[in-house]
């Protein structure tokens, strides 16, 4: 078992453009299932939670605070569709920082790099109000991260060229 390496391809401050690249990157899939993709946003105070968890009353809260009681907590949100995935992220992304991962794909071959497809290490994520996978600090930006095998970097380079994107950024330690 290993991590996967994310590369930043794209930070914008308009979610609609990232959401769009991240579809895009979705179509050059060799396949994904659409139901395997989850919202993880943070709350830091009772607004924040609160305002989370009435925008979407289903979502599963995970309190971090003291003894696993208060904050800052975890809400999360499994989606099955795009649609779906687009009206979570732009209410929660008015809130807090927060991210979108799509973790049941293939990436295609790429007989020009030697690469074959690649299921183990495929995801994709877009992380709100963020520069970094985890959402740690904030950013007035929004990055599309495609995650891949360790030392995959021209498969990276390559599917952000499949959408007009570019590697904009050295990649992160995965999950």
């Amino acid at each position: 078992m290993g991590n996967t390496r994310a590369w930043p391809v794209l930070r914008t401050t308009d979610l609609a453009a990232a959401l769009s690249v991240a579809e895009r990157l979705l179509s050059t899939a060799a396949w994904y299932e659409p139901s395997d993709c989850y919202l993880d946003a943070w709350a830091r105070n009772d607004d924040d939670l609160r305002r989370l968890a009435d925008t979407f009353p289903g979502a599963q809260v995970t309190s971090y605070g003291t003894d696993g009681i208060g904050l800052p907590a975890s809400v999360h949100l499994g989606v099955d569709t795009f649609v779906q995935v687009r009206g979570a992220l732009r209410a929660w992304a008015d809130i807090t920082r927060g991210y979108v991962l799509w973790h049941n794909l293939k990436w295609p071959s790429v007989p020009e790099l030697g690469l074959g497809e690649e299921y183990k290490y495929a995801e994709l994520q877009i992380a709100c109000n963020s520069h970094d996978i985890h959402c740690e600090e904030w950013a007035a930006e929004h990055t599309v991260f495609i995650h891949a095998r360790p030392g995959d970097d021209g498969r990276a380079a390559w599917l952000a060229a499949q959408v007009g994107a570019r590697v904009v950024g050295p990649p992160e330690f995965g999950w």
